[in-house]
Formats: structure tokens, C-alpha cells, sequence
């Protein structure tokens, strides 16, 4: 989605700002919940930041639990949706910090992808992880009304390669958001699969153990009366603390992607993704249905949504539809499963 915008006097370039003269980073104290756009301290995962090169930047962040949305995890690797989140936490600061953004100018974004390595992480339970990002950043796009970014990152615990994420994104400036966000939607069906706007019945919500949770608090989906495999709806608690940390006019790209994962899970495949790539194409009103559809690819008998645990999943979100929202999980070998 193109669409991000912010007059030219407001961007300085990142060369604006000082080379750091010392290459190390503090993880002794977390960023202000405004730098990355939350409300709540606890949420904020970023210590630190400093310019390293022209587009060259390193990021400190602690992570207190190696699982998003404070289920305790093992310690034997971390989080796909964690590294999301702190990347997405990065562009903002970034863009703030390092390439003039004003607070207040709405961030959109177009795309994420990422992969854990699958190496033994020198995570701790009970221990805040210190993890060092390695990150370019830079332009693609500047106009009198958005500018695009795109940032690429390399995350390490103690100098070991935990996982790599690449993500775009457009700041608007909130005059021409308001055009783009609220102009008359043309719905499509291309690419969408063949759903009702509307659940079938009434709902109910999947039990937490079919996604992957001791309790029903991070459940986010739900079955209508239709019976169909693989086809949920969003059904989230719109006062979590952690997927509703600050007020939004659209369900936020997190949340769609917890979704995805979960999706993934109640269809047999582990809880966490070796991997993901999404893309995410149209607002998700918070007051309409979301459809969400998964369709596992072939498991470790070659059959495609056997009852193995699939190697990969597409899954698609919906609205009246307009695809939102599609992504393709990628799931750990034998020897890379944790879950």
C-alpha cells in the first residue's frame, strides 16, 4: 500500500545526524513509550540506537520473556512475532530519530519478512535477552506527501545470529492519511477466497489449546456454523493490553499477524514459524467482520493439509471482500522444532 507522506523540510537525510564514536550500545534502560508509538512502558522492547554509516544504524532492545503476547517460553529460541514487533518498533524510531518525522504523521505498512536461523540462542529464562540489531535503513520514495522506507536487520544475542527481518513501509502526512484511509473502498475478489462477509451463525470462540495457549486471554479466532476447514474469524479482545496498547481507526498489522500464526497452529502446524513473509494490501475496518482462511501446505508425507504438521500455510485476510492481508508461514525441520 503506497500511501505515506511528509513534506520534504521535515525529512533531513540520516547523514544529518552524528556518527556514534563509541560502537557499543546501552541496554540499561528502555526508550520512551512515545519513540515507537505505544502507550504502555512495559510494551516497549528498544534500549537504544545510534547511527553507525550512512544508512547504517545498531539497535539495542531487551526482551524480557522470548515470547510475544508474555506466554513463558523455554529458552530454546525466540519468538517470530517478538522479532516482528521489534523491528516494527524500530522503523518507527528510525524514522522519527534518524529521518525527521514528525510525531503524529501516521506509518502504513507494506510488507514483513523475516526467518529465525535455527541455531541454539543463548536465551534465559527468567533473564531479559540483550538483542543487538544490525540494521539498514533507507529511502525509497520521497514526495511533498509520503515517503517510503525500507529497512533491513540482523538480530544477535551475545554475537550469535538469532534471525534476520526485512520490512517496508510509507509515513503520510496525516492531511493526505485521511484522504487515503477513508476514500471509498472498491471491493475485490481477486486473490480472496470464496467467503461470506458474514459468519454463519453465531460464533465461538477456538479453545486456547487449539492455538498454542494455557488461557483464553491471546485467543483471537473464531468458528461460525459453516463447518468449513480452515476457515476462521477475528474474533480479539479489543482491550488487550498488549494488541490494543493504543487507540487505532484500523486493526493493526500485529494483530492480523497473530491471527496468521494462530490460524497456522489450529490447523496442526507448530505455534511458532521458522519464517514468514506478508504482505498487507488494504485497511481492516474494527467494526466489520475479518475472514480469516488458512490452507496448510503438504506435511512430512507429502500430503497437502494431511494431519502431519504442515511444512507451510498461506492464509488470507478478508473484509467484505477486499483482501487485507496474505502471508506465507514456513515451519522448522525436525531438528528446529521447539513447540
Amino acid at each position: 500500500m503506497s500511501i505515506i507522506t511528509a513534506p520534504p523540510k521535515y525529512l533531513p537525510s540520516d547523514q544529518a545526524a552524528p556518527l556514534s564514536t563509541d560502537p557499543g550500545i546501552s541496554f540499561t534502560h528502555r526508550l520512551p513509550a512515545a519513540s515507537v508509538h505505544k502507550t504502555s512502558a512495559a510494551e516497549v522492547l528498544l534500549t537504544d540506537a545510534v547511527r553507525a554509516g550512512d544508512g547504517r544504524f545498531t539497535v539495542g532492545a531487551a526482551w524480557p520473556r522470548d515470547r510475544f503476547l508474555h506466554h513463558s517460553g523455554e529458552g530454546r529460541s525466540p519468538d517470530p512475532l517478538l522479532l516482528a514487533e521489534t523491528v516494527r518498533q524500530t522503523l518507527i524510531l528510525l524514522s522519527h530519530r534518524f529521518h525527521g518525522v514528525p510525531q503524529g504523521h501516521p506509518f502504513v505498512l507494506d510488507r514483513l519478512d523475516l526467518e529465525l536461523t535455527g541455531g541454539a540462542a543463548p536465551l534465559r529464562p527468567g533473564a531479559p535477552a540483550h538483542v543487538t540489531l544490525d540494521v539498514t535503513c533507507t529511502r525509497t520514495v520521497t514526495t511533498p506527501r509520503r515517503t517510503g522506507l525500507v529497512l533491513e536487520a540482523a538480530a544477535s544475542v551475545d554475537g550469535v545470529l538469532i534471525g534476520r527481518a526485512g520490512i517496508r513501509w510509507e509515513v503520510l502526512h496525516p492531511a493526505f492519511y485521511q484522504v487515503v484511509r477513508y476514500r471509498e473502498a472498491r471491493p475485490t475478489t481477486a486473490g480472496a477466497p470464496e467467503r461470506p462477509e458474514a459468519p454463519l451463525g453465531p460464533l465461538r470462540r477456538l479453545a486456547p489449546g487449539e492455538v498454542g495457549y494455557p488461557g483464553d486471554e491471546h485467543v483471537l479466532l473464531a468458528r461460525d456454523s459453516s463447518g468449513v476447514r480452515g476457515g476462521f474469524w477475528l474474533d480479539p479482545d479489543p482491550y488487550h493490553p498488549v494488541l490494543f496498547d493504543h487507540p487505532s481507526d484500523h486493526v493493526a498489522g500485529m494483530v492480523l499477524l497473530e491471527a496468521f500464526r494462530q490460524a497456522g497452529r489450529a490447523m496442526g502446524a507448530p505455534l511458532h514459524p521458522a519464517g514468514l513473509s506478508a504482505t498487507f494490501t488494504a485497511f481492516a475496518e474494527p467494526d466489520l467482520p475479518v475472514a480469516i482462511t488458512v490452507t496448510p501446505g503438504p506435511d512430512r508425507t507429502g500430503r497437502a493439509g494431511g494431519p502431519d504438521r504442515p511444512r507451510t500455510a498461506e492464509v488470507t485476510a478478508a473484509q467484505r471482500g477486499v483482501v487485507l492481508a496474505t502471508a506465507r508461514l514456513a515451519y522448522p525441520t525436525d531438528r528446529q522444532e521447539t513447540s
